[in-house]
């Protein structure tokens, strides 16, 4: 693990209930993907987060926003839901990585013009992931995400560098 930025994590994160339960996984549609309803504010948020950085405003919480759907995203690439020939999912995890980093360090969350780009692409691509996906696998996705932060936070566990920037 590279390191945690803001050293503010502790065991009471691994009290918040996870986001989906198991009963919810399992009576999830598996040909279905997430209802509108649920579907149209996940990527309303992502959109807005993109639109706030491209102004130049967004908020710690905008960025968490972004955090967390590529996060997700990354986990359902693990998962072999989707391919990423163009980096594009890997682009855009690169990008809020250096928003946080930045966060993080007390700077400004700006990103230069092709992180930007990077970012509106990903929008517009987890819309469509999230229009395919089956509603079971989102939200096997999701559980599996929140598993592999918990076990990274608290343990160290997991491939690869990681870099945490809570507060």
């Amino acid at each position: 693990m590279t390191g945690i930025l803001n050293k503010v994590v502790d065991k009471s994160y691994l009290t918040f209930p996870y986001q989906y339960t198991k009963a919810e996984e399992l009576l999830a549609s598996a040909s279905k993907p997430l209802h509108l309803r649920k579907r149209g504010p996940l990527v309303q948020a992502v959109q807005g987060a993109v639109q706030a950085l491209a102004e130049g405003s967004p908020s710690v919480e905008q960025w968490r926003v972004l955090a967390d759907a590529a996060n997700i995203a990354e986990t359902m690439l693990t998962m072999g839901l989707f391919d990423d020939p163009d980096a594009l999912f890997t682009d855009a995890v690169n990008a809020v990585a250096d928003l946080g980093r930045k966060h993080g360090h007390g700077q400004a969350m700006e990103l230069d013009a092709e992180q930007q780009l990077h970012l509106n692409d990903f929008a517009d691509a987890y819309e469509q992931m999230l229009a395919q996906a089956s509603e079971r696998s989102y939200i096997q996705a999701h559980r599996a995400t929140e598993r592999r932060l918990r076990e990274l936070l608290m343990n160290g566990i997991g491939e690869g560098d990681h870099e945490f920037i809570v507060n």
